[in-house]
């Protein structure tokens, strides 16, 4: 079937092209009450739907805002594998989509050739989640749009932040752990990147631990990959090393250090307790329900999208936006066995 046009409209409702272009983008003025019920009707009637591209041209604005996730451990990896992604995403879409604009959503690695898409779709503005200052970041900053960071540490006066305090939230963390009595508490995490967040959370363990007078023991810090699989991996070296307690960056790695140490026979939280970060659905999912920083994921992407409108639409939004985090109690942290 043909797409319907203004010009059946126009024929539909007896009226100019011109006058059905100026009812369907609310210039009414010069049309009478019973022209644009007549165009109105047309337009239920033949099911009309607007050609966005064409609009886009038109104006100017697409009302597409671009969110980009970089690939910074594995270059090959499915962009919704960690959940905490889908979850921001869900979040920056929804509001999004009640101010009346779309988000076209791309994984981008570092020599990725979808920065040249973006530019091809005309987006209005960016978000892009956990960026590190590489070739990709340069690009992006070429376009010269709009840009909020989420998760990112890089200073630059072009663009503008959205965060929590990760060093503050992990030292919590760790003060949480010590507070039950711990003293050989590790930290499982991701990759360890200059100007990222696991820079930041390693951060404000060692704080936490300067506090407690507990020594710094790089042989607990197990830095691998956000993935359940080097969480199950990672419980055998917490055994090894006589950890009494992991805190884990991201719950998708804490579900995995729960998996292994039952294989291995460990009571949770009697023989080693483990703490997670996000507040991920999974981490009352699994058994024991887990003990986790909470960042209010879902409500941090819906502020992403209202923030980057805010700063689209000339409402100039702080240049850095910080968010708090707190910690939820469950099963997987009890005191340090005697």
């Amino acid at each position: 079937m043909a797409r319907v046009t203004i010009k059946d409209i126009a024929i539909a409702a007896n009226v100019s092209a011109m006058t059905v272009s100026n009812v369907i983008n609310a210039r009414t003025s010069k049309a009478s009450p019973d022209t644009v019920e007549r165009i109105n009707e047309a337009i239920r009637t033949l099911g009309y739907q607007p050609n966005l591209s064409a609009r886009a041209l038109a104006s100017k604005a697409s009302r597409l805002i671009g969110v980009v996730v970089p690939f910074t451990e594995d270059q090959n990896q499915l962009l919704l594998d960690n959940p905490f992604y889908a979850e921001v995403i869900s979040g920056i879409e929804s509001a999004l989509r009640a101010r009346g604009y779309f988000m076209m959503l791309s994984g981008l690695g570092e020599t990725s050739n979808e920065v040249d898409v973006l530019a091809q779709w005309n987006v209005d503005a960016l978000i892009a989640i956990g960026i590190y200052r590489e070739g990709l970041f340069e690009r992006l900053r070429k376009r010269h749009l709009p840009t909020l960071l989420v998760d990112s540490y890089l200073t630059d006066d072009h663009v503008h932040h959205l965060r929590i305090a990760d060093d503050q939230a992990a030292r919590r963390a760790t003060e949480h752990l010590i507070a039950h009595g711990h003293r050989r508490i590790a930290l499982v995490t991701g990759a360890v990147r200059d100007g990222g967040v696991i820079e930041q959370r390693l951060a404000g363990y060692r704080l936490a631990l300067d506090a407690a007078d507990i020594p710094f023991d790089p042989d607990l810090v197990l830095a691998g990959s956000v993935t359940f699989d080097w969480g199950i991996d990672a419980a055998e070296q917490l055994i090894a090393r006589r950890a009494t307690a992991a805190f884990c960056t991201a719950d998708l790695i804490a579900a995995g250090v729960l998996s292994g140490l039952h294989q291995r026979d460990i009571d949770i939280p009697g023989d080693i307790s483990v703490l997670g970060f996000d507040n991920l659905p999974v981490s009352q999912m699994v058994y024991p329900a887990l003990s986790t920083v909470d960042q209010a994921i879902l409500d941090k992407g819906k502020l992403a999208g209202n923030l980057v409108l805010d700063l689209l639409e000339g409402r100039k939004p702080p240049r850095e936006t910080r968010l708090e985090a707190r910690i939820i109690e469950r099963q997987s942290v009890g005191p340090v066995r005697k």
